[in-house]
């Protein structure tokens, strides 16, 4: 698997821990976002020690194949993150599946930019690893989140109730499908 692919506009990269100075930066400059949509997390989340770690981490994973982050960066300006899409719980064989997530900079959004990254990484995890089914989980009220993944192709198979703790307490989350067309 190549390390580094493209889109027409876009970069998409494994990062090591020698980029967690970056990654950092990103979760920085999108906390007030992102942290409605994540569990609680530590109070070193937000140190480069723990960017390295957790790196180093999901470098492991990859290599493995349990997991493939990408983060995304523009052509125009390969130096900056403005978003990172994720293939979790991969499972080939029998199951052939992964669950999505995908996170992108407030300052990038609705410029198609997480479409075109989740296409090429569904792509790209077909591809080389062969999986067919993709999961992904979605707060009933993030509205963007449900637009898009419908216009990838996901359908909502059901409501998971009471799936995460989030903001101090359980929230449900719809589960949405995709399954990789035959060739």
């Amino acid at each position: 698997m190549n390390f580094e692919q493209t889109t027409d506009r876009l970069i998409l990269r494994i990062l090591s821990a020698d980029d967690a100075e970056k990654v950092l930066q990103f979760y920085k400059d999108n906390a007030a976002i992102f942290e409605q949509f994540e569990p609680l997390i530590g109070n070193d989340f937000y140190s480069l020690e723990h960017q390295k770690n957790l790196l180093t981490y999901e470098y492991q994973e990859i290599l493995k194949l349990h997991m493939l982050r990408f983060w995304i960066f523009e052509k125009d300006n390969p130096d900056r993150i403005i978003g990172t899409v994720s293939f979790h719980n991969i499972s080939p064989n029998i199951y052939s599946s992964a669950q999505l997530g995908y996170k992108m900079d407030q300052h990038f959004w609705r410029k198609g930019y997480c479409y075109e990254a989740i296409k090429a990484g569904i792509r790209i995890v077909s591809g080389d690893i062969g999986i067919r089914r993709y999961e992904a989980l979605v707060l009933p009220d993030n509205t963007p989140s449900i637009c898009l993944l419908k216009k990838l192709g996901f359908h909502k198979e059901g409501l998971l109730v009471d799936k995460v703790f989030l903001q101090n307490r359980w929230r449900d989350h719809y589960l949405y499908g995709y399954i990789v067309p035959k060739m």
